[in-house]
């Protein structure tokens, strides 16, 4: 066995474990601090060993706990900016003024014509009141005219009209149809010469100045998202622009087999760049005060309880028991307990430290991993002693064989 120094770690054979030390059996501890995780010892690793297996440091640092839920939607209408255009008596359409689907319109443009008995008849009825109610004016007449008059502006009929009606006497043959909103044709449903009824919806119009994004998130993440929070959308198709939107909607139900929750998001949009049935990428965040945040890789958790490596100086490294919180905050685990600020910790290759601290602590080590330098994995080995039973046996003498 080679000769080790003080302080070198050896694995079960009796070799030491170049690279990787441990103080020696019955050595005061190196450090003053805290008692270690029970079945964990501290470890030893060289520089150039720290290189080989990718040892990386992070520290412990006091930051703003953000709770970041990422989740998808599609583009829809702004529901409460949709007119379903329907006529409000019957008739035959002689002339579509809107004729294709994604025309913008205008509030008070027309939109179809149509040709209805029924409305020539209540312009008549109108006219007829009216000429009377002159002739004889009476208390009951002005009713009579009011009336008639009341049953076109139900019918949609504009105060123009009507007026322009009253003031040349002559009903119109043909009802104009026009656009109660500002927005973009979604449906076109009416065709010219098609005769309609009021239950037949011929238009729908969408006011696109807002429009929602329908998206879904997981039923733990609702503790985290309130009415009015300010959501960030972006969509691929326009480059990843972000929008600022806000929550509008929760959906007060979880769908069962997902186990997820539909959230709608409101965003403007003047522009009109934003098109309803658009992929969107929505980012939540939830700011909750400041604590002790460190990278959820430095912290390894068997189940039982959590541990992390500190490093006490630059070869040296103590395993300690920390309590986290249950929540991650966006690739990070905030620290509850057993960390301080500033303190650095193992962010990477920490599992490898962890196996060699365990078997340190049984009195065992890792095999494989050698010191860079060399200098022990290169130096002579002593001559085996007679008879310790490792050395070859004498070939046999062929020459005194058969005599």
């Amino acid at each position: 066995m080679v000769g080790a120094g003080v302080g070198a770690a050896q694995d079960h054979s009796g070799h030491q474990m170049p690279g990787m030390k441990m103080p020696p059996a019955g050595a005061a501890p190196p450090s003053s601090g805290p008692a270690l995780p029970s079945g964990y010892a501290e470890v030893q690793i060289a520089p150039e060993i720290q290189q080989r297996i990718g040892v990386m440091v992070g520290r412990v640092e006091k930051t703003t706990l953000v709770m970041n839920i990422r989740t998808v939607g599609i583009v829809r209408p702004n529901e409460t900016k949709i007119a379903h255009i329907h006529l409000k008596t019957e008739g035959w359409v002689e002339k579509l003024f809107i004729s294709v689907t994604g025309q913008k319109v205008k509030a008070g443009d027309p939109m179809l014509s149509i040709y209805s008995p029924a409305f020539f008849a209540a312009q008549r009825e109108f006219l007829a009141a009216l000429q009377y109610s002159r002739s004889s004016p009476s208390e009951a007449q002005r009713t009579v005219v009011e009336t008639t008059r009341q049953r076109l502006a139900l019918w949609d009929v504009p105060k123009s009209t009507i007026d322009e009606l009253e003031r040349t006497g002559k009903p119109s043959k043909s009802l104009i149809l026009r656009s109660p909103i500002t927005g973009t044709i979604l449906e076109k449903k009416a065709f010219q010469g098609q005769y309609v009824m009021p239950q037949a919806e011929l238009y729908n119009v969408a006011d696109l100045s807002t429009v929602w994004v329908q998206a879904k998130i997981f039923a733990y993440e609702l503790p985290h998202v309130v009415l009015g929070m300010p959501a960030k959308v972006t969509f691929p198709s326009l480059a990843n622009r972000p929008f600022d939107g806000k929550v509008v909607f929760i959906e007060p139900v979880v769908e069962e087999a997902a186990r997820t929750v539909q959230v709608r998001i409101e965003l403007n949009n003047p522009d009109g760049v934003i098109k309803p049935g658009m992929f969107a990428n929505v980012l939540i965040s939830h700011e909750m005060g400041v604590g002790l945040t460190v990278a959820s890789s430095a912290i390894i958790r068997t189940g039982e309880r959590d541990i992390a490596f500190k490093v006490v100086s630059a070869d040296r490294f103590v395993p300690v028991e920390v309590k986290i919180s249950p929540l991650a905050f966006d690739g990070s685990f905030q620290v509850l307990g057993g960390l301080s600020a500033g303190e650095e910790i193992v962010t990477s290759a920490n599992f490898l430290i962890d196996s060699e601290s365990r078997l340190r602590a049984g009195g065992g080590s890792m095999a494989g991993m050698q010191h860079g330098g060399g200098g022990e994995q290169n130096a002579p080995k002593p001559p085996e002693p007679p008879g310790s039973g490792n050395a070859a046996p004498p070939a046999p003498d062929h020459s005194t064989m058969g005599h």
